[in-house]
């Protein structure tokens, strides 16, 4: 088992290269920049016919791209609204049976708004007993103060469900309102997933990382790498990841460089 370090997505400077034509060249792209994973963004709708999902899963096979895939934004599992849950949970499964055809393992979810944790178990079990075989739903650390996914949230509900938990510790340093500016936070979350979800959830860990501006409301916007003004830096977190031995999936957000911020967390990682 390996590191596997990606992009959310498609930066600039895949549509720069000679890749750029299609982004079912993404796995070529991402194995020719000597990265080893990609999440493909589903976040506006699950819309991608089945052959192209088990073409693009053939391609990162051969390439040995991991792919997972971010669910759509619209799935709320947590609304008043049965509509809304009806639907949602279509779209899950949906989600789901595209992964299956790709290859790919993980689902990353949005787990929804306010202190409605209760009803996200209750919907997302319903989810589990039908979704695709070998493919997890991953609930997400959310970086606003109104969103359900704070990490005690989200460990909580991966104990009640088949799920593994998505730290995204840019939401998370949002969300706590600037914690993660130095060691002590990062080995309290590393020590909690392996205290209550255990050794094996902790080194498959699924994670996203950029720095983030926040408000006193949480995240505003992703901010890139380059900007060092702007927290959490990776340079912190890549000491814990040797230390407790894991072998994590290292997803980079980095504003219009995910790129750029996956292959710097790949040269921390190996110095």
């Amino acid at each position: 088992m390996v590191i596997r370090y990606g992009t959310s997505g498609n930066p600039p400077n895949f549509y720069k290269s000679e890749f750029r034509k299609d982004i079912m060249n993404a796995p070529e792209w991402i194995n020719s920049i000597g990265l080893n994973a990609y999440e493909r963004l589903m976040t506006y709708g699950a819309r991608m016919k089945e052959e192209k999902a088990v073409e693009l899963g053939k391609k990162a096979n051969m390439l040995d791209v991991q792919l997972t895939i971010h669910a759509p934004y619209y799935i709320v599992l947590t609304s008043e609204k049965e509509r809304v849950i009806i639907n949602s949970i279509r779209e899950c499964l949906k989600t789901t049976k595209l992964a299956s055809l790709m290859g790919a393992k993980k689902i990353v979810l949005h787990p929804g708004f306010g202190n409605n944790l209760e009803k996200f178990v209750k919907n997302i079990r319903l989810v589990e007993k039908n979704l695709e075989k070998k493919v997890t739903i991953c609930p997400e650390t959310m970086g606003k103060i109104s969103q359900l996914g704070s990490v005690e949230e989200i460990v909580s509900i991966c104990e009640q469900t088949e799920c593994e938990p998505c730290i995204d510790f840019g939401h998370v340093h949002a969300k706590e309102q600037g914690s993660l500016k130095d060691e002590k936070r990062y080995r309290e979350i590393l020590e909690l997933i392996e205290k209550r979800l255990g050794k094996k959830s902790l080194n498959n860990l699924h994670c996203h990382f950029y720095p983030v501006e926040f408000t006193e409301k949480g995240e505003k916007v992703h901010r890139a790498v380059t900007e060092k003004k702007f927290f959490p830096k990776f340079k912190q977190l890549a000491p814990l990841i040797k230390e407790f031995n894991m072998k994590p999936t290292l997803i980079s957000e980095s504003k219009d460089s995910q790129d750029i911020g996956a292959l710097e967390m790949q040269r921390i990682m190996k110095n």
